[in-house]
């Protein structure tokens, strides 16, 4: 089954959608459609994920890569694609995930 996120990013003006499949192999296949170039090219840089990347912060792809791409470290983009995988493994619940709808983060400026 392929799980979907979507990541809004007002502050850009730039939205996102991530899906990632397991492969059956112990990989994650990652597919992003975006309006970010600098995520465009991320994107391109993440399409197979193994179990250390998604498990860990240390080590990670998606973040070594969102370094390497040169995205901001206020994009959301990569929690995106964490918490994809986390949904295509099971480590967070569909069942949790059809109730919540949302994750968010509010500024109280």
């Amino acid at each position: 089954m392929t799980s979907k996120v979507r990541v809004d990013m007002p502050l850009c003006s730039h939205e996102t959608s991530i899906e990632v499949e397991d492969s059956g192999d112990g990989t994650l296949q990652v597919r992003i459609e975006t309006t970010c170039e600098d995520v465009a090219r991320y994107a391109e840089l993440i399409k197979e994920l193994g179990i250390q990347d998604y498990s860990e912060f240390r080590d990670s792809k998606i973040l070594e890569k969102a370094a390497e791409a040169f995205l901001t470290p206020t994009c959301l983009v990569p929690s995106g694609v964490f918490n994809a995988c986390w949904l295509e493994t099971g480590m967070i619940s569909r069942n949790l995930v059809k109730k919540l709808d949302t994750l968010c983060i509010r500024f109280e400026a």
